[in-house]
C-alpha cells in the first residue's frame, strides 16, 4: 500500500477495534440479528439508537462461517440475513489529488461509516435475490451491499468497455467492474 493511500484510510476510514487479537468465550447470551436491510436488533428489539449500532459494529467480525461480535471478554454470535453493511451514500473525495489519485469514491454505510474503495476494499459481484450486484470488501471479514440507487449513480460514472463488455469503475488508482 502506498503511503498516499495509506494516509486516505487514514482520513476516511472508519474505527474498528482490534478483535483479532481477542479470543473470549463465546456468551451465549445475546440474540443479535442483522436484518437484509443492514438494521441492527437485540432480542427481537430494533436498536435505533445509531451510536450503539456503531459501537456494536466496531467490534463486529466474520470468521468464514459466522458472524461475531468480539470484545476482550466476551464473544457472541450474530445472525446476518444477507450483508452485514449496505452501502447508502457515496461522494467522489473531494482532496483526491492530495493523495495522488484522479478520483477516489467514498462510500457511506448504513451506519454513516465511510469507506474509500481502493484495492483494500474492492469492489466485486455477488448473488443478492437472485441478481448479480456489486458489494464492497471490507475489513475483518466483512462486506456491504450496494443498495441499487448507488449502483445505477454508478452505471452513468462508469465507462463501457467494449473490449471487456464490462462497465468500469475507477476509483484510488484500481478499476474495478460493476457487471
Amino acid at each position: 500500500m502506498t503511503d498516499k493511500l495509506s494516509l486516505l484510510l487514514q482520513e476516511y476510514l472508519s474505527h474498528h477495534a482490534p478483535t483479532e487479537h481477542w479470543q473470549a468465550v463465546e456468551c451465549g447470551v445475546g440474540d443479535f440479528r442483522i436484518d437484509r436491510n443492514g438494521r441492527w436488533f437485540h432480542q427481537g428489539d430494533e436498536i435505533k439508537r445509531l451510536p450503539l449500532a456503531r459501537l456494536f459494529a466496531s467490534v463486529l467480525s466474520y470468521d468464514g462461517k459466522r458472524y461475531l461480535l468480539k470484545t476482550p471478554g466476551e464473544t457472541c454470535t450474530v445472525s446476518v440475513e444477507a450483508t452485514p453493511l449496505v452501502i447508502v451514500a457515496w461522494h467522489i473525495c473531494p482532496d483526491a489529488m492530495q493523495y495522488g489519485f484522479d478520483k477516489v469514491i467514498i462510500c457511506e454505510d448504513n451506519l454513516g461509516r465511510y469507506w474509500p474503495v481502493c484495492g483494500q476494499f474492492p469492489l466485486y459481484m455477488a448473488m443478492y435475490k437472485g441478481q448479480s450486484i456489486p458489494h464492497l470488501k471490507l475489513n475483518y471479514g466483512l462486506c456491504a451491499r450496494i443498495e441499487r440507487n448507488v449502483f445505477y449513480q454508478w452505471v452513468e460514472l462508469a465507462e463501457y468497455s467494449d473490449v471487456e463488455e464490462a462497465m468500469l469503475l475507477h476509483s484510488a488508482g484500481e478499476v474495478f467492474i460493476l457487471n
